[in-house]
């Protein structure tokens, strides 16, 4: 959409071609760049993977439509979005409850005219609850935390903690929610395609430190699952859900384009169990002290459970772990063509990440096996790197890999040498440390493994 706005501003007439079901995603974010009219087609199926004649017959179907397009001035369309500058009052509406079934649910219908929710029930953002929210923060409201795409919502502090109390959260929460929009704001982690991608995408928030307990998080048996236990966690990630819907206009079936998504969409927020992990938690491997509190989002698709009950050493737990790369598309030693690159909000600018990381939650017992052996978390990951591999023709593909006027590869030139080699691999991620081991959870026989898209990025709590 982006590309089109763009040649269309530049005054050279542009027609896009578009799956039906992404019609209102297009829609949405030719709204969010200020050009709602700009022209498109759609056809019956993406084109992903199709066969060529396929594709020739379906934009065949649509030429009238296409020179239409390209020769006529469309009516106006949509509806361009105008951010609100921070530091103006915020807009408020007055929604009449009574005792009856329908009034006590007047708050929810408002909402869903409006498509201001995830489809679950909310807690009324009234003017004092939101104030009150506001004192799990030292933050001045208006102070624009980022400009959330795919819409260009400005993510004030205010308008954060707005969705907050709608997920439930208490102010004592609010600060791990901060931080993993803090972490979201860093351009390393590309949640413009996260939030754009066909593909079934969404963050998860790992949580270290102090903070953990303060929050209420539960960290020991069921911590990613339901119930009054859990009521930390599920309400700070859905709250983050509720701010990429509401502020970044990432609606389900328009900016939210997902072939089909998953539960794991409405939040995930756990942290680790760091009272009997083996190891030093995550947050110490990123150069923060024990006693201090960080937040780390990674974008995540999955997961997958390791189901590690016939284990016996170290190696058997390893082994089952490293099954999971059996995918060759997790990581695809995609690293070989250079880095991915993400946009930098509404300009041309690119800026190159690793990735992916991929979360592996470990139960306590899992850490245990390998630490009993001897084996540092280092160690684990750096045995993950070393066995989880692929073939380096697997790793170039269909779209090979840069080169220069000489044929010379731009990325990794030393390994040019296996291009032909069949039997040449390479690890499937580039460094041990993007199989990032995360302990949480009750003592048993199971791991959770995330396959990593996107970056990552992991930022202090603030002290309150």
């Amino acid at each position: 959409a982006h590309d089109m706005v763009a040649v269309e501003k530049a005054g050279v007439p542009a027609v896009a071609i578009a799956a039906r079901s992404f019609a209102r995603a297009w829609q949405s974010c030719v709204d969010g760049w200020g050009q709602p009219n700009t022209a498109f087609v759609t056809i019956p199926h993406a084109t992903t993977g199709q066969q060529a004649d396929f594709i020739n017959k379906m934009v065949d179907e649509q030429i009238d439509d296409i020179i239409r397009g390209l020769t006529t001035i469309p009516a106006t369309s949509g509806n361009v979005r105008k951010a609100r500058a921070g530091g103006q009052a915020t807009e408020t509406f007055t929604v009449e409850m009574d005792e009856t079934p329908e009034g006590l649910d007047a708050v929810n219908r408002f909402l869903a005219e409006r498509d201001w929710s995830d489809g679950i029930p909310v807690m009324p953002p009234t003017p004092a609850a939101v104030e009150q929210m506001l004192k799990g923060t030292k933050r001045v409201p208006q102070d624009v935390v980022l400009v959330m795409e795919p819409g260009f919502g400005l993510a004030t502090v205010e308008k954060i903690a707005i969705n907050a109390v709608m997920a439930g959260c208490r102010p004592e929460q609010f600060p791990v929610l901060l931080a993993a929009i803090d972490c979201l704001a860093k351009p390393e982690m590309n949640h413009r395609d996260m939030q754009v991608s066909g593909h079934t995408e969404a963050p998860i928030i790992l949580v270290n430190g102090p903070i953990a307990k303060k929050a209420g998080l539960n960290f020991g048996t069921t911590a990613m699952g339901p119930g009054v236990i859990n009521s930390a966690n599920t309400a700070i990630g859905r709250a983050l859900r509720l701010c990429l819907i509401n502020i970044g206009y990432c609606n389900a079936g328009a900016g939210d384009p997902n072939f089909v998504g998953l539960p794991s969409k409405f939040g995930m927020c756990i942290a680790e169990n760091e009272e009997v992990s083996p190891w030093q938690p995550y947050h110490m491997d990123m150069g923060f002290q024990r006693d201090e509190s960080a937040v780390t989002v990674v974008t995540v698709t999955g997961p997958t459970t390791v189901i590690d009950s016939t284990s016996r050493s170290h190696e058997d737990t390893l082994n089952n772990i490293a099954s999971m790369m059996f995918y060759k598309n997790a990581g695809a030693g995609g690293w070989i063509r250079g880095w991915q690159s993400a946009q930098v909000g509404h300009t041309n600018k690119r800026v190159p990440y690793q990735g992916p990381y991929h979360p592996i939650i470990l139960s306590p017992s899992r850490a245990v096996i390998m630490a009993e052996a001897g084996m540092s978390k280092q160690d684990a990951q750096a045995w993950l790197h070393e066995k989880c591999r692929i073939s380096v023709q697997d790793a170039i593909g269909a779209r090979g890999v840069p080169k220069d006027a000489d044929g010379k590869w731009l990325n990794h030139p030393e390994l040019q040498h296996l291009e032909e080699d069949p039997k040449a691999t390479i690890p499937a991620l580039e460094s041990p440390e993007q199989y990032l081991l995360f302990v949480t959870g009750g003592s048993t026989h199971y791991a959770h493994f995330f396959y990593g898209t996107y970056g990552i990025a992991t930022v202090a709590v603030e002290e309150v």
